[in-house]
Order: C-alpha cells, then sequence, then structure tokens
C-alpha cells in the first residue's frame, strides 16, 4: 500500500581450520554430549519451552544453570588471567570473521534484510576495530597502576591498583545487530580475562544460531558459552548469579533485566534506545548534510538504538533545504523504488512494520490532539513482507503520535522552531538520548551544542559516526541506559580494580601506633592523612 505523499516546501566461505579450533569443536561436542537430555533433537533453535546450549536443544533451567557452574569452575581455575590466553582468544575471534564471513552476511540478511556491504559496516568493522584496538593495547592494559604517594609514615611500602577479570559474565545482544551487539562487548570480556555466557536475539534466528554453532570452534568452550531462546531464557539468564550483566535492547525488557539481576545483586549496564534528535541549525553544503542525514536514518532501516530519531530544523528555509537534500540523498542512496534495492533492509517483523505504519497514519490524521503532520517522501509499504519504505514528514506536531516513543524505522519527521534555543529546549525537554547530532558552520552554535545537549554522546556534522570508533566510549545515560563500554572503557567495565599494598615485616614503621599509648600521637595520625 502507499500513503499520498507532496513534496512541497514546508508552511560460509571457510579456509583451513586451525588446530587449535579443531581442539576447541571435539570440547564442544562432548559438552554437549554430556548435558544430552530427551529433548535433543540437533537442531539449534528450541521449543518455546526450552534452552539451546551451543546449539544443542536442551529442557528448562537444568542446561543453563549447569554451563554457568562449569563456566565459574574454569574462571576458578585462571587460566583465563593469562595474557597469552585471552591474546589468543581475541586472535581466534578475528580468524572466525575471515572463515565465516559470507556466513555471516547470509544469516543477516535472511533476519532483516541487511546487505553484505551495510552488514561489513555495521557489523563486521566495528567488531575487528575492537579487536584489533584490544590487541594493540591489551599489554598497558593488564599493567598495574603503582601509586607514589604513599606517606612517609607508612614507608616502606608498595601500593598499586590492578586490574583482574570479574569472573563469569553475561551478555544479551539486539536485534537491531545481531551480531555486532553480542560481539563487541565480547571483545572487552575477553581482553579482561573473562568467562562469558554469550545471549543472541531470537528476533533473528538464523543469525542466533550460526554464532551458537561457530563460537565454540574459535573460543575456547570451557570459557564461553552461547545460549538462545526466548523472553524465558532471558529471564532466566538475567536471574543466574553473574558477576556482570550487560544487555543491549529496549527500555521495556531492560527494566525486566534490571529488576532480575538485583535479585542476585548483578551489576549491570544496560543499553537502550531512545529519541536521537538532529538539530540543524544552518548549513554550507546541503548535498553533504542531506547525505550524512539519510545514511544515518535510513541504514538498517532505521533500526539502531543510536540512529536519528527525528529532525527540528531551525527556520522554515532550513527546513525547506534540509528537506529537499534528505529527499535527493534516499532517492541517490535507493533509488526510485527502495523495495527494489539491495542496500534497504526490511523490518524485523510484520509486526513491528505494523506498529510503525499505525504511528505513521496517526501522525497524519493529528491524533493525540496533535496538528496533522503532511506526508513528503515515501509512505509505501507491504506488512506482510516487513517493507516499509524511507518516508520523510514535515509540519510534524512535537504532540504527535510518532513523538511519544522511540521509532526504531525509516521514519523521518521533520519539526520547525524559530531559534536554535526552542531547537535545544525541545530536544533536552525529551527523556534523555543515546545520541544528539548537529548541524552548523558556526563555532559558537558547534561548542554550545556539545556543552548543552542533554545525551549520550553529542556528535557534530555526522551521524552514528561515535559508534564505530573504538577509541572512543559509548556511553549511556537516563532513559537511555546506564554505564559506558567501548575500547579501553569495555576492559575497565569487565575488570575489578583492586587495591595490593605489600608493608615488609623486617622495619616495622607502625610500631609507634601501637597501644597502649601511640608514641607519636596525633602527629603519627597526621602523617597518615
Amino acid at each position: 500500500m502507499v500513503l499520498t505523499a507532496t513534496h512541497t516546501a514546508p508552511a560460509k566461505t571457510t579456509n583451513t581450520i586451525a588446530h587449535t579450533h579443531i581442539v576447541f569443536r571435539r570440547e564442544a561436542e562432548a559438552m554437549r554430549q554430556s548435558l544430552a537430555d530427551p529433548f535433543q533433537g540437533g537442531a539449534s533453535i528450541g521449543p518455546p519451552n526450552c534452552r539451546t546450549v551451543e546449539g544443542m536443544t536442551t529442557g528448562p533451567n537444568e542446561s543453563m544453570t549447569t554451563r554457568i557452574e562449569q563456566l565459574r569452575s574454569f574462571a576458578a581455575t585462571r587460566a583465563t588471567h593469562a595474557r597469552s590466553f585471552r591474546m589468543d582468544q581475541l586472535r581466534s575471534l578475528r580468524e572466525l570473521f575471515e572463515d565465516y564471513a559470507k556466513d555471516i552476511q547470509d544469516a543477516l540478511w535472511q533476519d532483516i534484510g541487511k546487505s553484505a556491504a551495510q552488514t561489513d559496516q555495521t557489523e563486521f568493522t566495528p567488531v575487528k576495530d575492537e579487536i584489533s584496538h584490544a590487541m594493540l593495547h591489551l599489554t598497558d592494559w593488564m599493567e598495574p597502576d603503582r601509586r607514589r604517594s604513599i606517606p612517609l609514615a607508612l614507608r616502606p611500602g608498595q601500593a598499586m591498583v590492578k586490574a583482574r577479570p570479574l569472573g563469569t559474565v553475561g551478555i544479551i545482544g539486539h536485534w537491531t545487530h545481531p551480531f555486532y551487539s553480542l560481539l563487541a562487548p565480547l571483545v572487552g570480556a575477553v581482553a579482561a580475562g573473562n568467562c562469558v555466557v554469550l545471549k543472541p536475539s531470537m528476533r533473528a534466528p538464523k543469525t542466533a544460531k550460526l554464532l551458537g554453532t561457530i563460537l565454540p570452534e574459535y573460543l575456547n568452550p570451557r570459557s564461553i558459552v552461547t545460549v538462545t531462546g526466548g523472553e524465558g531464557a532471558l529471564d532466566e539468564l538475567a536471574s543466574q548469579p553473574l558477576d556482570h550483566l550487560f544487555y543491549t535492547g529496549s527500555e521495556a525488557v531492560g527494566r525486566r533485566v534490571y529488576q532480575l539481576a538485583a535479585q542476585q545483586l548483578t551489576p549491570v549496564t544496560l543499553q537502550l534506545g531512545g529519541k536521537s534528535p538532529v538539530i540543524v541549525v544552518d548549513g554550507h553544503d546541503w548535498k553533504t548534510i542531506g547525505r550524512r542525514i539519510a545514511y544515518g536514518k535510513f541504514s538498517n532501516a532505521g533500526q539502531s538504538l543510536v540512529s536519528p530519531d527525528y529532525l527540528i530544523a531551525v527556520g522554515y528555509d532550513v527546513a525547506t533545504k534540509v528537506q529537499d537534500a534528505v529527499i535527493d540523498a534516499v532517492e541517490a542512496f535507493y533509488g526510485p523504488t527502495p523495495g527494489e534495492a539491495k542496500q534497504f533492509g526490511r523490518m524485523i517483523t510484520p509486526d513491528h512494520t505494523e506498529r510503525l505504519v499505525n504511528l505513521l497514519q496517526a501522525t497524519m490524521k493529528g491524533a493525540v490532539g496533535a496538528t496533522p503532520a503532511r506526508l513528503v517522501h515515501g509512505g509505501k509499504y507491504n506488512i506482510e513482507s516487513a517493507y516499509l519504505a524511507p518516508t520523510i514528514l514535515a509540519e510534524v506536531d512535537p504532540n504527535s503520535a510518532i513523538m511519544q516513543e522511540p521509532i526504531l524505522g525509516p521514519i523521518l519527521p521533520i519539526l520547525v522552531v524559530d531559534t536554535y534555543d526552542e531547537a535545544m529546549e525541545l530536544a533536552n525537554s525529551m527523556p534523555t538520548p543515546p545520541a544528539a547530532y548537529g548541524f552548523s558552520e558556526r563555532r559558537r552554535i558547534r561548542r554550545d551544542f556539545m556543552h548543552r545537549i542533554n545525551a549520550g554522546a553529542a556528535v557534530m556534522n555526522a551521524t552514528m559516526l561515535q559508534a564505530s570508533l573504538p577509541a572512543l566510549p559509548q556511553n549511556a545515560t537516563g532513559a537511555a541506559g546506564f554505564g559506558t563500554w567501548g575500547g579501553y572503557e569495555s576492559f575497565r567495565l569487565f575488570s575489578q580494580y583492586r587495591t595490593h599494598l605489600y608493608k615488609p615485616t623486617r622495619f616495622d614503621t607502625l610500631e609507634a601506633a601501637y597501644p597502649p599509648e601511640p608514641k607519636l600521637g596525633g602527629r603519627f595520625i597526621d602523617k597518615l592523612k
């Protein structure tokens, strides 16, 4: 179907697998056999009331608890603490990309219609960059931080802070980026020396099944386990006594994960979505601005937790220019029929498509007591095939239906305000998003935007670029979650920074403080401060 638009200005490629991988595969198979039960049938995705561990279907409760206990036992050997073990795991993870790139691309295409080019840009390259960054800096990260400021009264002695693995951690991925959301945090967890239980999103079943099959071939199955299943498996994992739990996904599920983890006092990192604004104040090269906004908004069919959600234009002249520029970019990217373009994906499910269509129609009708918006581009959809064309709405009311929740789809609402201050007030009145994007050629505006906007990340004259740089941490705050990760911050997140203090006994400088009467009294205490 199509909603009428009025385009006017606003009033498995395999290589030779190393011997190590063969050993890991045999170990994984032995573990599967040791956990065999009446439900086993060889499938990677089990019945709704079952769990899947490393590709094997098992009954509820038993297998996940057993495997996590095995992970804890292996963590207790401290084998994962060695730098050589961590580096070997990271190298093996990098080799996985080379050997199974085609298989992963095919799985993502079947799950969410993601093209090979987009898979490389948004799934492969960021994870490979994380691996390279971790391998380059791991030795430095593991070095103890020696503290020199030991009071004179405590000398001789040594004091330091040293990173230590947390133990056994969990990572729950999301369907928007099924591969990246699982393996990018895994890099930090492995670099920090942890055992890890992974939970892929079952909204991307082909990718989940593939990961459950190939990961044990490359990563030591005694330290990494993949658990698949629906909401029951997710709840069960969140209820386990883990040393940390990393969740990427929606706010609603994130709240449930947080509540369940709290029963075990498990520390949690939540990376949630939100309504990330684009504020366009002025511009010089409108073609470039339009392409950067369109790329961020419509990549992965708008289904990214950090993609632009809506656009605020300062003034009608700016709104007209940016609207035309984005439309031109969409047509250049995807042609006159985006449904036939390989670079444009599909919605994750027909239900998600129907939700977006309902939001679109309600916004155009002026539901929720708001002024009706105007469709200026796109509007075609097919719920059965989970397709919604790149769509642009003009003259959107801040109170409209589409402004009440994260879109997570290829719809770009354009709002118009009179001044830059109004734009900032409007953006900051919304729940804190994971990112905010600004466009301006004026230095004063750029500085003010960076200082004043409330968001997990502030980006000028680009969109989504921050998510691809491992040297930059990804930070969530407010409604977007909490926790910082990426590069060194991932290593810190999955490490315990423990105080190490050594005091020799040959010369007891503490004797002056012992009862019954301290020999130096208050002067000694002052020296300890």
